[in-house]
């Protein structure tokens, strides 16, 4: 689909050129020339201006028509798969999951996929525990496919999150080498169909060894910069590989990465085991914070040199935050044990300060989160204490307030928020599911 400034310079573009040919006939060849220059130039300068990037997160993106949620059956006895829900407002299909596709595979343990749609419509997702990952074609959003499949590259494995390139390949994080989820991990670079690029180690002898497990990760073109935050990744109690993680969710470094060469600059280390767990960059592409289990917000200083420093700017509490998105001037967090979405200010890092927040029912455990730049959906975590159950709200991006999208919600059900505890899917009936990463599109 066409944004509306490629849209209007194409208009433009072919009312100048009706012009110019309107009076061609009546310039003398000197004008002409000039003309036709001048049209040239406006051509080329519109022409730049159309595909010229705009960051995401500092302006109000188009209203998303699609959620994509990456999903595992509860029972591991049917096919994992990507559901399609209709968020279009207009209607009455708000809220309604109107496909679905299946995988073939089953017990994936679904867990991240990219945060956002890029302009190809191709999205990769992982199924953790499994060390599977998958490339799904979305040009038609109602019909997934699934056209690329494979495990480790490069001798990492368990990839865990992932975050899009300028050149629209990808940099992921892998907890891991091998098959047996044995440390160190690293990152590698990905081409559009998940072909090994490039890859990094995140080896360091002078850093603590027991958690040197790439986590999460944000990219800074601007900096020449990749800020990666370690902790481990639990595997689900029913894994045979559970008894090989004697540090769940243990974490307490950030690394900072040479985007260029991929080149170590330095491990910084906590003051405490914080699980640094969701880096993200701010609406000035320079400027990057970590949050962390602890539920601790650091911003990294000295980026652009070769001794970056992390500093603490805010805490909250109880302990387990999560997934957190970035809309303009609020950095939005997800806090399962407090049952709680909260919304930060922060365009002042030396004060900054909660806003608004959102609170549920002790069932919903709020954890990953995904936006189109006004709504928000929620995604509980993959406990057995949470509700198989995602949840829309909407950010007033001048104030930071939150409030819950009462409108979001199944057909009938005198409840807001979507179910996905029901026997019977588009694919068939497989019974209760469990969500987990979910990215507006479309």
């Amino acid at each position: 689909m066409l944004s509306p400034a490629t849209v209007d310079a194409a208009v433009a573009t072919r009312r100048f050129r009706a012009r110019v040919d309107r009076s061609a006939a009546m310039t003398t060849p000197h004008n002409a020339l000039q003309i036709s220059l001048g049209a040239t130039l406006l051509v080329v300068a519109l022409s730049c201006a159309s595909r010229a990037p705009v960051p995401t997160d500092r302006v109000h993106q188009s209203a998303a028509r699609y959620l994509f949620t990456w999903v595992g059956d509860e029972g591991r006895e049917d096919s994992d798969f990507l559901a399609v829900v209709d968020i279009v407002r207009a209607g009455d299909r708000y809220g309604t999951i109107v496909a679905t596709s299946p995988v073939g595979e089953k017990a994936l343990w679904p867990h991240h996929t990219e945060h956002e749609l890029g302009a190809s419509k191709m999205l990769f997702a992982n199924g953790f525990s499994s060390n599977r990952n998958f490339l799904f074609d979305l040009q038609n959003p109602l019909q997934p496919k699934v056209v690329e499949r494979f495990d480790g590259v490069a001798g990492l494995s368990f990839l865990h999150s992932f975050a899009r390139l300028p050149n629209g390949h990808l940099l992921a994080t892998f907890q891991a080498h091998g098959s047996e989820n044995v440390s160190p991990g690293g990152i590698a670079e990905l081409d559009e169909r998940g072909r090994v690029v490039r890859s990094r180690s995140a080896a360091d002898s002078s850093a603590d060894q027991t958690t040197l497990r790439p986590y999460s990760l944000a990219v800074v073109p601007s900096l020449d910069r990749v800020v990666v935050a370690l902790t481990y990744m639990p595997i689900p109690t029913w894994h045979r590989l559970r008894p090989s993680i004697a540090h769940d969710h243990a974490g307490n470094q950030v690394q900072v990465y040479r985007l260029s060469d991929l080149s170590l600059i330095k491990t910084i280390r906590l003051p405490t085991n914080d699980a640094p767990n969701e880096p993200r960059v701010l609406e000035d592409g320079r400027t990057v914070l970590v949050n962390t289990v602890a539920c601790r917000l650091y911003h990294v200083a000295g980026l652009e040199g070769t001794d970056p420093r992390l500093e603490k700017i805010y805490e909250q509490t109880p302990s387990g935050c999560a997934m957190p998105v970035v809309i303009g001037n609020f950095w939005v967090q997800a806090n399962a044990p407090d049952h709680r979405v909260y919304a930060l200010d922060i365009r002042d890092l030396k004060d900054v300060r909660s806003v608004s927040s959102v609170s549920f029912d002790d069932r919903q455990r709020p954890h990953w989160l995904a936006t189109d730049g006004s709504r928000i959906v929620v995604v509980n975590e993959p406990v057995p204490a949470a509700e198989r159950r995602i949840w829309m709200l909407q950010l007033d991006r001048a104030t930071g307030q939150l409030t819950l999208d009462e409108a979001f919600r199944d057909a009938g059900s005198a409840r807001p928020g979507l179910a996905f505890d029901r026997p019977a899917w588009p694919h068939g009936v497989t019974g209760t599911a469990v969500p987990h990463g979910t990215v507006f599109g479309w």
